[in-house]
């Protein structure tokens, strides 16, 4: 194990607190679950990853994945922070609307949101 391997182990560590597992809140959060800030929530006594979620979530909601790739850590550790910040009342799911015409493998509608969020993936692994 390289020393710059085990440095980013013990700050995934201390970002979760320990935790290596999601559990409440953040265990039901998938990659495509869009979160979105909370306006006017304190924001006192956060970590800076915290902190940074939450300027990147004031634009307008993020996906999981989207916010993972920006924080540069792991969908784990991600969603431990945002169920953190969730279940601070920090930051919301945005419950997504559903589109009648568009159904998806179970039968269920689709999520427009989360059909965006899969074409702009697509789109950018087709660029790589």
């Amino acid at each position: 194990m390289t020393h710059r391997h085990r440095h980013d182990l013990v700050r995934s560590f201390v970002l979760t607190g320990g935790r290596a597992q999601p559990t409440g809140t953040a265990d039901e959060l998938d990659m495509l679950t869009m979160v979105t800030a909370v306006s006017g929530a304190s924001r006192a006594g956060l970590q800076p990853e915290h902190l940074r979620v939450i300027d990147l979530c004031r634009g307008g909601s993020l996906s999981v994945v989207e916010v993972a790739g920006h924080l540069g850590q792991p969908l784990t550790i991600t969603r431990i922070l945002l169920g953190d910040l969730i279940d601070a009342g920090l930051l919301e799911v945005k419950s997504g609307l559903k589109h009648s015409g568009t159904r998806s493998a179970d039968g269920t509608p689709a999520d427009p949101d989360r059909l965006r969020t899969l074409e702009r993936m697509l789109h950018g692994l087709q660029a790589l």
